[in-house]
């Protein structure tokens, strides 16, 4: 491509993977405190699906690029900013904008940037961020969960499943979680899972019983929709909150409001872009994932890596739920 065109991820209408194309872009003037990166690799996330089906709750304006979080290398700073130079290997913190990360080169705010740790390479260091961000501000700035509360995460296996039991580890709680895969059991126990409920196989409410000696979970961390909580609400602690996140089962929750009242709970509809924008929250949440990435208590599990030029197949894959950890895409 030409100095003034990037090749990039882009859609032009709404749809599955077949609506994504790679081809140029035109590259823009930096705007005031934002930085541009040549990208190494990218991540693939469920809200990027959400986006390009128009689901998500950030409509698009098309045409338009996808995707938020990527590694790379810093190529140019606008005026003013500061605590980035040119050479600065970066990893991008969820963001949306018309500007995605997915291609070459992609334009991110500087307030969404983040080191890159030294000790990850490429694909992990494009995989922090999401997965451990949604779990972490979901259980401190929204539940308030301390040491010894206990937390339910269904789906566990997917990226922020993980993520979310691997946290909650890290902040001392005790989790239960679900998947639909006896093989994948051991992986949730050896990320952190206190106890292990495998879909269709046992009883999750006898599971959640037997955990927490009776008490039931304080939170419960579920992107399924659709009728799960109806797997649980009895086994909910007095004050619980759930925090519905995603549509897994491509039905809106339904919510049994008499056992939620008999439990004084209340259902969040969560999402960590309405908590990311907000500097204070933002800066305890890397402090406190980058601090553990620094120690090796976490650390991002990739599933697979896809060349650019398979980007599509890498979507419908992701499409297809049989990942465990991140998928990603390596730019050359």
């Amino acid at each position: 491509m030409s100095a003034t065109t990037d090749t990039v991820l882009y859609f032009e209408e709404l749809g599955g993977p077949e609506k994504l194309r790679i081809g140029p872009w035109p590259r823009r003037p930096l705007r005031p405190g934002e930085v541009r990166l040549r990208v190494q690799a990218f991540a693939l996330n469920r809200a990027d699906l959400m986006y390009l089906n128009g689901e998500h709750y950030t409509i698009p304006d098309l045409p338009t690029r996808i995707g938020s979080e990527a590694v790379g290398t810093v190529i140019e700073v606008a005026p003013g900013v500061t605590g980035v130079a040119l050479g600065d290997r970066v990893s991008t913190m969820p963001f949306f904008t018309p500007d995605g990360v997915q291609g070459d080169v992609a334009v991110v705010p500087a307030d969404y940037l983040a080191p890159a740790d030294d000790r990850l390479g490429d694909a992990q260091a494009c995989s922090v961020w999401m997965q451990y961000l949604t779990p972490y501000l979901a259980f401190v700035e929204v539940c308030r969960l301390r040491p010894g509360d206990a937390v339910l995460v269904t789906a566990a296996t997917s990226t922020a499943g993980l993520g979310a039991v691997e946290i909650a580890r890290s902040l001392g709680l005790s989790t239960i979680a679900t998947t639909r895969s006896p093989g994948k059991a051991d992986l949730l126990r050896e990320a952190g899972a206190t106890a292990v409920a495998v879909a269709g196989t046992d009883d999750l409410g006898r599971v959640i019983a037997e955990a927490t000696g009776g008490r039931g979970v304080d939170a419960a961390f579920d992107p399924i929709g659709g009728r799960s909580l109806a797997d649980y609400v009895d086994h909910l602690a007095q004050g619980a909150v759930v925090l519905g996140y995603g549509t897994l089962s491509d039905e809106q929750p339904e919510i049994p409001v008499a056992a939620m009242c008999r439990a004084r709970a209340v259902f969040h509809p969560y999402s960590m872009f309405n908590h990311i924008d907000d500097p204070r929250q933002r800066r305890g949440a890397v402090r406190f994932i980058s601090d553990r990435i620094t120690t090796g208590e976490l650390t991002p599990r990739v599933d697979r890596v896809f060349p650019f030029e398979e980007t599509v197949e890498a979507y419908r894959y992701m499409q297809s739920n049989q990942q465990a950890g991140k998928i990603v895409v390596t730019v050359p």
